[in-house]
């Protein structure tokens, strides 16, 4: 594939950590995730929201998730 044909997609993701209330609570992970091509930006809180969006924007591109395996 060349150069001209490659097809990317980027992000923009920020990650906090939201305090709680609650001292015995666990605090809570936030963030937003923004698509650099198209400036759609979403906010989440956990990990596997922000997983999702990704996979949503990466569909147009016919991933295939369950396919490939990736190193976590």
């Amino acid at each position: 594939m060349s150069l001209q044909q490659r097809r990317y997609v980027s992000f923009f993701i920020r990650i906090w950590e939201e305090p709680r209330e609650m001292e015995d609570e666990n605090p809570e992970w936030r963030g937003s995730v923004e698509n650099v091509q198209t400036g759609q930006k979403n906010y989440f809180k956990g990990m596997e929201n922000l997983v999702g969006f990704i996979r949503k924007q990466c569909n147009g591109f016919g991933v295939s998730w369950n396919k490939r395996k990736y190193i976590a």
